[in-house]
């Protein structure tokens, strides 16, 4: 009969030892035949992330490398000129480029048919729109000559100023008006596109049809796009000027865009626009027999010029001209605060400490005080070549070009003055008895 004898207690601590030793030294013999694990290198980082980056705006999300071709030549219809319209991309870059594709470069002024659009005034658009411009590598021609498919012009003239666009002759004569030979009044001089004076007899009976086609802005014209009117509703809701704006319509809503005021009527409902970005219109079409309602979205932006401090400032100190720079800037919502310019900002102090970088507003500077509550002010009073000077003393501070009340103190009469300088100020005309007391 075979009996078993139980494993004892001792005998399992020890093979559990033993286990954990083989196991140690398997691992140890492991890094010392092949050293330790190398840690992984990061992969590098796609240009998308790179491009968005915190100190990179969000239009400049353009792909590293991109190729910008300028056009030869190019036609549009109306006043705008669109970067999409005078350069072109690859099918790879348009994704990328079509953030930038319509910027507006640059504007037609009333009756200009030809206008020249060099690389400089691309590259500075571009720029100003916050885009990398070392992601873009520019090709073709330095400049491109547009012409105006909706304005009429005499053809000889035309010609002329084509030639002069194509040579260089630069805005001058790339961008005068065209205007057919019978609009020129009777017995003015007249420049041809060379720029060569010229006498032209013209009938007077011509003479009011040509002041009033010379004097009517092309912004009275009857006809009118819906995405002119479009803008114009806007510019009016957000109190900006219309050459400042900067809308992209949605590419699916163009054909509507496109449609004419004198053959069709819009109603026009944009109340819910308060500020750039994301807007809507809703917009009825009306025809002599029927109407339709649609929706129309838009991205909107604008131009800014902002006064950007270059260093930094404590609370009350001076800002001087080294201390401000100016930039133009295309932003996608309106400030809560009004911008400065730097003719605003210099000469005036920090209302607290400020640090570079920073786009002055109006609560970000104080007038600086030249008077003071209790100092003398010396008061001048002019009447022709005379010139009466006093002192008085403030009742209040004030800046320059502020009215303070201040205070003969030998009279105790108490009038208004205006702030000219440090501790200066003048009067005006004022009544009889206070000119008195500034005698006395």
């Amino acid at each position: 009969m075979n009996s078993q004898r139980p494993i004892s207690r001792k005998k399992i601590q020890i093979l559990v030892i033993l286990t954990i030793l083989v196991w140690a030294t398997q691992t140890l013999l492991h890094q010392w035949g092949f050293g330790a694990e190398v840690p992984a290198v990061p992969a590098e980082p796609a240009p998308e992330a790179i491009a968005a980056e915190k100190f990179v705006p969000e239009p400049s999300r353009l792909r590293p490398g991109a190729t910008l071709e300028v056009r030869a030549e190019a036609t549009i219809h109306g006043s705008e000129v669109r970067i999409k319209q005078v350069c072109r991309w690859s099918d790879a870059d348009a994704r990328s480029m079509a953030q930038v594709g319509d910027l507006v470069v640059a504007r037609f002024g009333p009756r200009v048919a030809f206008k020249t659009i060099s690389v400089d005034e691309i590259r500075q658009t571009l720029h100003d729109a916050g885009a990398n411009l070392a992601f873009i590598r520019f090709a073709g021609p330095v400049a491109c000559t547009v012409s105006r498919s909706d304005v009429e012009f005499n053809e000889g003239q035309a010609l002329d100023q084509w030639i002069a666009a194509r040579q260089g002759g630069g805005n001058g004569a790339a961008d005068a008006a065209v205007q057919p030979p019978a609009t020129q009044p009777s017995g003015e001089t007249v420049h041809d596109a060379a720029g060569r004076p010229t006498t032209r007899p013209v009938a007077p009976s011509e003479t009011a049809d040509a002041a009033q086609t010379n004097g009517a802005p092309e912004t009275n014209s009857p006809v009118h796009s819906l995405q002119e009117l479009l803008t114009a509703d806007l510019a009016v809701r957000l109190g900006l000027p219309k050459e400042e704006l900067q809308v992209s319509f949605n590419p699916a809503d163009q054909k509507a865009l496109n449609l004419l005021e004198p053959q069709f009527k819009f109603n026009l409902d944009g109340r819910n626009i308060r500020n750039l970005g994301p807007v809507s219109w809703e917009v009825q079409i009306v025809t002599d027999s029927e109407s339709r309602k649609m929706r129309v979205t838009a991205t909107a932006r604008a131009w800014q010029r902002q006064a950007v401090l270059t260093r930094p400032l404590s609370c009350k100190q001076i800002l001087q001209t080294s201390d401000v720079q100016e930039r133009r800037m295309l932003s996608d919502h309106l400030p809560d605060e009004p911008l400065l310019s730097s003719i605003q900002a210099v000469g005036q102090q920090a209302s607290r400490d400020l640090k570079p970088g920073v786009v002055l507003t109006s609560r970000m500077v104080d007038a600086v005080p030249l008077v003071r509550t209790g100092q003398f002010v010396t008061v001048t009073l002019s009447r022709g070549n005379v010139q009466i000077k006093t002192v008085a003393r403030a009742v209040e501070g004030g800046s320059f070009g502020q009215t303070i009340k201040v205070k003969n103190e030998a009279t105790r009469d108490v009038f208004e003055v205006v702030i000219t300088g440090p501790q200066e100020a003048t009067v005006g005309a004022e009544p009889a008895a206070k000119v008195a007391s500034l005698r006395e």
